[in-house]
């Protein structure tokens, strides 16, 4: 599935659902299973998979969308609305840590946690916060240049 040139699902999750579309498919054609049974076991089997770990949010909204007949174009704007709700969280949680942990942060470590939206890298930087001694430790071997300064130096 592709929204606007950019895949929404990874090709193995792709393979799974439309694996299980067409297996669904064919059982209403070859022993008469009713369209009504085969979409109730279409979603049941949807909400299994929604339950796994490490979905992302365009995945996510896809098959929530399929489970709940949302509007063309409906799943890409929550995608984008859950992914930010994520980010911001999580951007919030490592500058609790931070704070709790009685480490100084700057305005240019706050501001580079709160913008961030690369859910893989606040992952990071989260797996590192429990352990830090200063918090610019965070971002360590992030290529990204700190607010105001210069390269990091990984």
């Amino acid at each position: 599935m592709r929204a606007a040139g950019r895949r929404v699902m990874s090709p193995e999750l792709e393979e799974e659902v439309s694996g299980i579309a067409t297996g669904l498919v064919a059982a209403m054609a070859l022993v008469g299973l009713s369209p009504g049974r085969a979409m109730a076991e279409l979603h049941r089997r949807l909400k299994e998979i929604l339950k796994r770990e490490g979905l992302s949010p365009g995945e996510i909204a896809y098959l929530r969308g399929k489970i709940e007949n949302w509007p063309p174009g409906y799943a890409e704007q929550w995608a984008i609305g859950y992914a930010d709700g994520l980010a911001k969280a999580k951007a919030r949680t490592i500058l609790t840590v931070l704070e709790v942990r009685r480490l100084p942060v700057s305005d240019d470590i706050r501001d580079r946690v709160t913008t961030c939206a690369d859910l893989s890298r606040l992952d990071d930087w989260l797996g590192r916060v429990g352990t830090a001694e200063r918090a610019e430790e965070l971002f360590t071997g992030d290529p990204e240049v700190m607010p105001g300064g210069a390269p990091e130096q990984g």
